[in-house]
């Protein structure tokens, strides 16, 4: 079991290990994985310009419902305006017939009044002209009402022909944002799948490397058992006694190297524990002397293998960071 001031190392390699990590996955299966991989980042990419097109649309479909409500109110105000026009219109017309008609039978000013108080009966002439005197204005008023309401009708229609336009530009709009929101549904679906297989991917790779380091490290612990104990404990710190270095020997990678990097930044030499940051105790009852800085490289990884197979990767606490 690694010391508990592993920990405090462990917070500062965090930066370290992610890029490492991320390397060492890249490296050992640089096709399918790196394919995989630059597969999820254009996925990702085409998400993000789908989601600003998106934000675009709501924003245009946003200022063009503005303006056809603009539109809608002014053409409801000039509705309500023609038919107040109308109205009072009719209630003119109804007023000069009225007018006319009193004129005609009843008479209306002084003058005209005594001209046909006096008269014979002869007087249609001068009643139709007091008529006319008297519907003049009247007449005026309605020719003005009749060009109002003629320039409420033109309005009216432009009005309908904007709220025509506005509304097929707003149906547009929704649309396209309809569509465009369908197809990052599928973006979205499609790079869960991409990152699905990528993680089975890396899993796949991480299982290899592991089982590649740990038939480095048995071939290791195969050397070091042949070479008695007393013998390893007569040099400590030096190299002297321990079996020699098995051919080919690699550092440990995949799950191990990340945690020598958490436990001792990947130093073999790191006091108090070596690479892995082995308690004595832990050491010791794996059959090694001394404590476990004093072994070589290729040691401190058998041990790091055997102490794993046996007790598993819970003995070490920053293993949960490095994906166990």
């Amino acid at each position: 079991m690694p010391t508990p001031r592993s920990l405090v190392r462990a917070c500062l390699a965090l930066a370290v290990l992610l890029g490492t990590i991320s390397a060492s996955v890249g490296t050992g299966s640089a096709g399918p994985i790196e394919d995989k991989r630059a597969e999820a980042a254009r996925i990702s990419a085409q998400l993000d310009a789908g989601a600003n097109q998106v934000t675009q649309l709501s924003k245009q479909a946003d200022r063009a419902k503005g303006q056809l409500g603009a539109t809608e109110a002014a053409l409801a105000q000039a509705t309500a305006e023609a038919n107040a026009a109308d109205s009072h219109l009719q209630q003119t017309q109804t007023r000069l017939a009225t007018q006319a008609v009193d004129a005609y039978v009843h008479g209306g000013s002084a003058g005209l009044l005594s001209a046909l108080t006096k008269s014979d009966g002869s007087d249609l002439g001068v009643r139709k002209q007091y008529a006319t005197l008297a519907a003049g204005q009247d007449h005026q008023a309605i020719d003005d009402m009749r060009a109002a309401r003629e320039d409420l009708t033109a309005r009216r229609a432009s009005l309908h022909r904007i709220q025509s336009v506005r509304a097929a530009g707003v149906s547009q709009l929704d649309k396209r944002k309809a569509a465009l929101t369908q197809a990052q549904n599928g973006e979205k679906a499609l790079l869960g799948k991409v990152q699905g297989e990528l993680a089975s991917l890396v899993a796949a790779d991480q299982a290899r490397r592991d089982a590649d380091a740990a038939a480095r490290a048995k071939a290791a612990a195969a050397s070091l058992a042949a070479v008695p104990a007393a013998s390893r404990a007569a040099a400590p710190r030096s190299f002297n006694g321990w079996p020699p270095m098995p051919p080919g020997w690699q550092p440990l990678g995949g799950t191990f190297a990340c945690i020598r990097q958490m436990e001792s930044s990947d130093n073999y030499s790191e006091p108090g524990g070596g690479a892995y940051q082995f308690l004595d105790s832990t050491w010791h009852s794996l059959g090694q002397p001394g404590t476990a800085s004093d072994a070589p490289p290729w040691v401190q990884d058998a041990m790091a293998v055997e102490l794993q197979q046996r007790s598993g990767w819970g003995q070490w606490t920053t293993a949960p960071l490095c994906g166990r």
